[in-house]
């Protein structure tokens, strides 16, 4: 008797190290420029700065072509 082909099993710990590739955070900091007022005095403007980056900063470090690859691999 033949034995129908198994799909391979995802792993857990695959999915999860590429759930943490991918989430990202919202995160905002203060630039501060300096610039002179009309009586020509110095002062220090500051605008906020807001947008998401990656959550841990390790992941930086893989390319996109890479994660993707990872997801091609878990979605098979």
């Amino acid at each position: 008797m033949s034995t129908p082909n198994q799909m391979p099993k995802r792993s857990k710990m695959r999915q999860q190290l590429l759930g943490s590739l991918i989430e990202t955070k919202p995160t905002s900091w203060d630039r501060k420029v300096l610039s002179k007022n009309a009586e020509g005095k110095e002062v220090v403007q500051t605008v906020k700065v807001t947008h998401t980056a990656l959550r841990y900063p390790l992941a930086q470090n893989v390319s996109e072509l890479n994660v993707n690859r990872a997801a091609k691999v878990l979605a098979k």
